[in-house]
C-alpha cells in the first residue's frame, strides 16, 4: 500500500525554518544554550512548533510532506521528506537504506567526537556498534551495575549531606560529572581537566561553521589515550588491586573494559573517539534527566507518593532491585517523552529506495520530529500533554526517545539504570518540593528551562 505524499509551498518552507529549524539551532545543536533555552521556554516556542506541524498536516491532509531542510553541505538546504505518521517513522528507523549521519549532524559532532558511532555509517558503523554494545552491555543490566549503583548512592549522599536550601542546576551538573567520570574511570576517579576540555569542545560544536578547538581537542584525547594505556598495561601484566604507573586502576569501569577489547578491535573502531562521546553523553544524561524527572515527580504529589512507596517496599536496594522498579522507570520514560532530548531525527538516504511506495533518492533526507510525535493527541490521546506514568503499559504507543531498532542508542540501558539509581538514592531519603520553574500537572510545558530549576529536599517527619 502506497503512502500519500504532498510537496509544501515555498511559504510553508520558510515557515518550517522559522518554527522548526531556527528553534532547534538556537536551543543548541549539541548542548543546550543557556540564554536561548531561557528565551525559547519563556516564549513557549515548543508549542508554536507543535501547532505549526499540526497545521501543516491539516492543510495538506497528509502525513508525508516534501520540504527543504538545512543540510550544510555544498548547498545549505536539501530536499527532505517530513514524516508525521508513526508506521512510516518505524519503517524509516528499521530500514538499512538510510543512515543517521547527515552532513549537519556530522559537522557539529565532529568538532569533538569525529569517528564516533553516532555519526558513522557502513562497515565502520557495524564495527563501532559492536564495540559499543560489548562495552555498554546493550539490552541487559551492566556487568558492573553494583559498582555503578554504589557510585550513584555515594554521590547523592555527598550532595545532600547537610545541604542547606534547594538543589539547583549547579548541583545536578556536579552530580552528572562525578557519576559519569567514575563510571568511565573507576570509583573515586574524577578528572577536572577532562571536564574543562570537554566543556570547551561541546560549546564549540553548537556552531559547526567554526573550526575545531585544536588545543583542547588534542589534550582531551591525550588523556583518554593515557588512561587506555594504563588499563592495558594493568590487564596484561599486573595483578588485581595492584597499581600501574603509580596510579590506581579500577577494573569495574568502562575504561577498563574498553582497554581489554581494544586489543581485538580493528583500526577503524577508533576506541578513544567512542569513549570521548561517552564522557559527553553520560554526564548530559544524568544531570539533565535526573533533574527534569525529579521536577515532574515533585510537581505530582500522587506520583511522588507512589514512587517512594515502590522504593520503600524493596527489601534491599541492590542493582537488581533498582532495575526492577517499573513505576520509576515509567516516570523516566514519560519525562523523556514529554521533553524528548533529541526531538529531531534526521536521516540520509544512502541509496535510492522506496519507503512504502514513495521513492527516496540517494542523499535526500528524511525528517522525523519525535518531539511533535510524542505530543500528538492522535497517538497519545488525552495524556499527550500530561505526565502519566500510570498509563505506560504494553499497549502504550511506541516512544522514540532513544531512536529505535538498528540505530537505537547503544547506551540506553546503562543510562536508564544510572538515572534510576540516582533517583532511588534521592527519593529514598527525601520528599521534594518543586520551587521553580513551576509545572501545572494538567498541562506540561513543551519546553522547560532546567537551568533555573530549584528543588527543595524535605526530610520525612
Amino acid at each position: 500500500m502506497s503512502i500519500d505524499v504532498r510537496e509544501i509551498s515555498l511559504w510553508d518552507t520558510l515557515r518550517l525554518q522559522l518554527f522548526v529549524s531556527a528553534p532547534a539551532f538556537l536551543w543548541g545543536l549539541v548542548a543546550p544554550n543557556r540564554f536561548f533555552v531561557s528565551c525559547l521556554s519563556r516564549w513557549n516556542a515548543g508549542r508554536c512548533t507543535v501547532r505549526f506541524l499540526n497545521d501543516l498536516r491539516h492543510k495538506y491532509r497528509c502525513d508525508h510532506l516534501w520540504a527543504w531542510f538545512p543540510a550544510w553541505a555544498w548547498f545549505p538546504f536539501k530536499r527532505t521528506l517530513l514524516v508525521l505518521n508513526q508506521n512510516s517513522m518505524d519503517a524509516v528507523l528499521r530500514s538499512g537504506e538510510n543512515e543517521a549521519d547527515p552532513t549537519l549532524k556530522k559537522r557539529a559532532l565532529s568538532r569533538f567526537v569525529p569517528d564516533a558511532l553516532i555519526i558513522s555509517s557502513g562497515d565502520k558503523w557495524s564495527d563501532r556498534r559492536h564495540f559499543n554494545e560489548s562495552v555498554l552491555d546493550f539490552r541487559r543490566l551492566h556487568r558492573h551495575c553494583d559498582a555503578f549503583k554504589d557510585i550513584a548512592f555515594c554521590e547523592v549522599a555527598q550532595l545532600t549531606a547537610g545541604h542547606a536550601g534547594a538543589l539547583r542546576w549547579a548541583d545536578f551538573d556536579t552530580l552528572g560529572q562525578r557519576i559519569s567520570h567514575q563510571v568511565l574511570l573507576g570509583s573515586h576517579q574524577v578528572n577536572a581537566e577532562i571536564a574543562v576540555q570537554l566543556a570547551h569542545l561541546v560549546r564549540r560544536s553548537n556552531w559547526p561553521f567554526l573550526p575545531r578547538h585544536r588545543r583542547y581537542f588534542l589534550a582531551f584525547y591525550e588523556q583518554i589515550e593515557g588512561y587506555l594505556a594504563r588499563h592495558r598495561a594493568f590487564h596484561k601484566g599486573s595483578h588485581r588491586g595492584q597499581q600501574a604507573n603509580d596510579e590506581p586502576v579500577s577494573t569495574s569501569c568502562l575504561m577498563h573494559e574498553s582497554a581489554v577489547l581494544q586489543g581485538s578491535a580493528t583500526s577503524s573502531t577508533e576506541v578513544p573517539r567512542q569513549i570521548g562521546f561517552w564522557f559527553f553523553v553520560l554526564k548530559d544524561a544524568v544531570e539533565l534527566h535526573v533533574a527534569r524527572t525529579l521536577a515532574l515527580i515533585a510537581a505530582h504529589s500522587e506520583v511522588q507518593d507512589r514512587v517512594r512507596e515502590e522504593i520503600r517496599k524493596a527489601p534491599t536496594k541492590t542493582a537488581q532491585a533498582i532495575h526492577g522498579f517499573q513505576y520509576l522507570d515509567a516516570c523516566i520514560g514519560e519525562q523523556l517523552r514529554l521533553w524528548t532530548p533529541v526531538p529531531i531525527l534526521l536521516r540520509r538516504a544512502v541509496k535510492r529506495f522506496s519507503l512504502l511506495g514513495e521513492t527516496i533518492q540517494e542523499e535526500e533526507q528524511i525528517l522525523i520530529h519525535t518531539g511533535f510525535y510524542h505530543r500528538d493527541s492522535r497517538v497519545f490521546g488525552e495524556v499527550a500533554d500530561k505526565f502519566s506514568p500510570g498509563s505506560v503499559t504494553n499497549e502504550f504507543p511506541p516512544v522514540y526517545s532513544f531512536s529505535a531498532h538498528r540505530r537505537s542508542c547503544a547506551g540506553e540501558f546503562l543510562a536508564r539504570f544510572l538515572l534510576k539509581a540516582a533517583l532511588v538514592a534521592l527519593l529514598g531519603r527525601f520528599r521534594f518540593e518543586l520551587i521553580a520553574p513551576r509545572i501545572e500537572p494538567g498541562q506540561i510545558p513543551y519546553l522547560y528551562d532546567h537551568f533555573k530549576i530549584e528543588l527543595r529536599p524535605l526530610s520525612d517527619a
